[in-house]
């Protein structure tokens, strides 16, 4: 049986993946917040804004897979690391750009160096909690993303009031360099997965990999659901600022309570996915019956550009956030349960990257869709439609959940 460490370190660990997956998310998403002064200060149009948004990605996408096996191989602690020391950097360089070529080497910096982390995190969870606890330590660590997006827009439109938005990234990228010495030294590699140089490292089954049922459904299920995600992360600010006509401050407020009742869905829907399984559920239906629940919830996205009640807008809006962010939480835990040990940061770095593709697709073609249409009516419609494939994949594809056996599939 696995030698867990003891209860107060792993309480440490949630932690460590909660405040990380928080600083990743105020790097990530303050230049959504900032991009309508971006936009009018460096001379870019809705088209070329959304190219930008998604540059992030295209690192993010071929990275996330190579660091899912460095974490397997040189362990958790190095790689992440050496993954916020980059994102950290670039984010604080972003308040230098002044064209949108500079913009794009700097959000491809912050991708490269953020592709890390939903790896390590899935790798530690899986080498540090036994299975029926991973559902509530997923909540919270996957939590940590959602609360940085709620004080993202207020601490990024309070520094811009003060200092304008290049001091607002200059702040924000050097405050996360304080987290990164804060893992260095905190964070310890559980003796179970501690790296042995000398030992051989088994090479990725990638045909199993890519060939497993469980596993594409799983790849699926992510690209679809992180559409809507990455439409809510980059232009969910610009939504409400474009088309209701938001002030800067009531952007932030608005846009904070949306994350803040995903922040507030994560760790309960994960608790109660771990509930169900102690009153006798099998796995499965303890975490596919919540993840697909969520995903139906969320697409009530269409509706919002049906509607001209601001009431009801909003309404709809912190719903579909905060199922979304609920079906994420569930994605993850499927996947820690879905892979083995010893490859479990490799799978979760393919499963990352497949939402990676989403990430350059949504943005780009949301700002194609306005600059077309003039309005957020196709790209709602569109980003609802891609969450409802997600839960078709979970539904259809994957399989009954238990951990794939990739070394004897090859």
């Amino acid at each position: 049986m696995k030698d867990h460490p003891r209860s107060g370190y792993r309480a440490w660990i949630v932690f460590l993946l909660f405040s990380g997956t928080l600083i990743n998310a105020i790097d990530r998403a303050g230049l959504s917040i900032a991009a309508p002064a971006m936009i009018k200060d460096l001379g870019l149009n809705a088209a070329e804004m959304g190219v930008v948004l998604s540059s992030f990605f295209w690192p993010y996408l071929f990275c996330n897979i190579f660091a899912g096996g460095l974490v397997d191989r040189f362990g958790a602690k190095t790689v992440m690391g050496w993954a916020a020391l980059i994102w950290s950097l670039f984010s604080a360089l972003t308040g230098a750009v002044h064209t949108r070529l500079h913009l794009i080497l700097a959000r491809i910096g912050v991708g490269v160096g953020e592709s890390a982390s939903f790896p390590v995190n899935a790798k530690v969870v899986n080498s540090n909690f036994p299975s029926e606890q991973r559902g509530t330590v997923t909540g919270w660590y996957t939590a940590g993303l959602r609360l940085g997006f709620t004080v993202c827009p207020l601490i990024m439109a309070y520094l811009q009031s003060l200092w304008g938005w290049r001091s607002a990234f200059y702040i924000t990228g050097v405050c996360s360099l304080g987290w990164a010495v804060l893992w260095f030294f905190t964070y310890t590699e559980h003796k179970d997965v501690e790296l042995i140089p000398a030992a051989p490292h088994p090479a990725v089954p990638w045909k199993a990999l890519l060939t497993d049922r469980g596993l594409y459904g799983l790849l699926l299920a992510k690209f679809f659901q992180d559409y809507l995600f990455y439409f809510f992360v980059t232009w969910l600010p610009g939504y409400l600022v474009m088309a209701h006509g938001f002030s800067l401050a009531q952007m932030a407020t608005y846009g904070s309570l949306m994350w803040l009742a995903g922040f507030c869905s994560q760790p309960l829907v994960g608790w109660f996915s771990d509930f169900l399984v102690s009153r006798g559920f099998s796995m499965t239906q303890a975490r596919k019956g919540c993840i697909v629940t969520m995903m139906l919830c969320s697409s009530v996205v269409i509706a919002v550009g049906f509607t001209k009640s601001f009431t009801i807008c909003v309404t709809l809006l912190v719903l579909a956030v905060a199922c979304e962010s609920a079906a994420t939480t569930m994605l993850w835990t499927i996947c820690t349960e879905l892979a083995p040990q010893q490859q479990a940061g490799s799978i979760a770095g393919v499963m990352n990257a497949a939402g990676a593709v989403a990430g350059i697709l949504a943005p780009s073609i949301t700002g194609l869709l306005l600059y077309v249409t003039g309005n957020f009516k196709g790209a709602l419609v569109l980003a609802g439609i891609m969450v409802l494939m997600a839960a078709s994949s979970v539904v259809f594809i994957i399989p009954p959940l238990c951990p794939v056996s990739l070394n004897e599939a090859v």
